[in-house]
């Protein structure tokens, strides 16, 4: 039995994005950052995953915490820095201000809340470290991080690509790839050269938007510059690729999946299909 061309709809419409926001972005694992790239109390980095925006910040006692990136007062955002340091995490529109574990510290005094300032914290979203990564889940469940196994190596770079394209196509186009090991949902790992490792997230920004953020690992220091520029253009290659998926798949016209890219449609669509209501 032959498998089916996918529903374009799937690649271009909000609203089959917004369904894979609720049941699979918020529910899933998602990797979130290489620990090395907020190492520091203050440390921050943020993402929009799938619609969802937020952030990890290193506290004072070492760990990872990560939140809603939404302030309590008009849900404007708190961090506008895909990364960076502060003392405090301060929303720039009204000024209340929170800290480093989330909790609200200050606000003008005509911005006060209406009730105890311990009821107006930042939303945390979970987060796991193992391995040198940071994971992230929105909704709390009971399984745990992905093992990705990352390279070997220290942390030398991340390598960021934005692609015209569908998280499912710039997916696809790597999954046949025999240098890539697929983890579900968002993440692949591979060399990108004998002693280099990368990981690499899929970061879906909207129904036709994804960014690819590569985390480079070396096992010798001091070639951080070179290492991006050599997966800036392997990254670029993968674009097209992705790119390409997408324009056939919202088309309609490319052929049907087989094999490992499949496998993920199908594992997608299952996942989607889930009973359950939704998280808020």
């Amino acid at each position: 039995m032959s498998e089916a061309v996918p529903d374009p709809a799937a690649y271009v419409a909000g609203e089959a994005f917004q369904r894979e926001r609720e049941a699979l972005f918020a529910r899933e694992w998602l990797l979130f950052a290489a620990a090395a790239q907020f190492p520091a109390a203050g440390d921050f980095v943020s993402h929009s995953i799938g619609g969802w925006p937020l952030f990890a910040v290193r506290g004072a006692d070492g760990r990872a915490r990560a939140f809603h990136n939404v302030c309590r007062h008009q849900s404007m955002p708190v961090i506008d820095q895909p990364a960076g340091h502060c003392e405090r995490l301060r929303c720039r529109y009204h000024g209340w201000t929170y800290g480093l574990t989330g909790e609200l510290v200050e606000a003008p005094e005509r911005y006060l809340p209406a009730g105890p300032p311990e009821a107006f914290g930042l939303n945390p979203a979970e987060v796991a470290e193992g391995d040198g990564l940071c994971f992230v889940r929105v909704q709390p469940g009971a399984a745990p991080p992905p093992a990705i196994a990352p390279p070997d190596g220290a942390f030398a770079a991340a390598v960021v690509t934005d692609l015209d394209a569908n998280w499912k196509a710039a997916a696809e186009a790597c999954l046949d790839m025999p240098d890539w090991r697929f983890v579900w949902p968002l993440a692949l790992v591979g060399m990108a050269a004998p002693d280099v490792g990368v990981v690499r997230q899929i970061v879906p920004r909207s129904f036709s938007r994804t960014r690819l953020v590569d985390l480079l690992f070396a096992a010798e220091p001091g070639r951080e510059a070179d290492l991006a520029i050599m997966q800036r253009q392997r990254a670029a290659a993968d674009k097209i690729a992705a790119e390409a998926v997408h324009a056939a798949r919202a088309g309609g016209t490319g052929a049907p999946p087989f094999g490992p890219a499949s496998a993920f449609l199908s594992r997608v669509a299952m996942a989607c299909a889930q009973p359950g209501s939704p998280p808020a």
